[in-house]
């Protein structure tokens, strides 16, 4: 019994830097979360970006021209 009353006291007097902890990972967890979406944002775009350069290159027709060096 007194081994449990020592472990409430010893909870009771940590409880101020665990709400602390606690408290920092939650922020943590916010940063991370909004920067998982911005990448995703950033993924989305650059395949958006992909999509419409093909469709282009498909528009276009390449010639590819010979050269010859220049003798003298």
């Amino acid at each position: 019994m007194k081994l449990i009353s020592l472990i409430v006291k010893n909870i009771k007097t940590l409880i101020p830097y665990f709400s602390l902890i606690a408290l920092y990972f939650f922020f943590i967890n916010l940063e991370a979360l909004e920067e998982q979406k911005t990448k995703s944002i950033i993924k989305s775009e650059s395949q958006i970006n992909e999509k419409e350069s093909i469709l282009e290159d498909k528009k276009q027709v390449r010639i590819s021209i010979p050269v010859f060096p220049y003798r003298e």
